[in-house]
């Protein structure tokens, strides 16, 4: 599995410290620059100055949410580099929540717990020249 986010920054959001750093970890050894926030704000402040290629974020994010991220990032566009695919991975796990995030502008959805695999293949699928099958995933 090594080596499949090679070239590919991605910015990690999540107001939970080993969240984020388990999401590090795991992109790393992909291969991806990794870019962390833990605040709204501090996210959009650092899509604005150098948008990632991704975005992975949670929902809830302490006085603010991964809705309003989003919301910025899609209404940003036409200033940044063009589309960004983003990955909301969340506690809130029902039908209606993953509904939610994906009308909300988000690309794909993955509920906490979630297994770092998926996580890197979600990732994959999303970006531009994505990859079709999880065998090139194999390890």
């Amino acid at each position: 599995m090594a080596g499949v986010l090679q070239n590919f920054t991605i910015m990690v959001v999540d107001d939970n410290e080993d969240t984020r750093d388990l999401l590090r970890l795991v992109l790393e050894q992909e291969g991806a620059s990794v870019v962390v926030q833990e605040t709204v704000e501090g996210a959009i402040e650092s899509f604005r100055r150098k948008p990632p290629h991704a975005v992975v974020s949670d929902i809830r994010l302490g006085m603010s949410d991964g809705y309003a991220l989003i919301k910025a990032i899609r209404d940003g566009n036409a200033e940044y580099r063009g589309f960004t695919p983003a990955v909301a991975v969340t506690g809130f796990a029902s039908p209606e929540d993953e509904e939610r995030a994906m009308a909300a502008g988000f690309n794909a959805y993955l509920a906490k717990p979630f297994d770092p695999r998926t996580v890197v293949f979600t990732i994959r699928r999303i970006l531009p020249g994505s990859i079709d099958s999880s065998e090139d995933l194999a390890a």
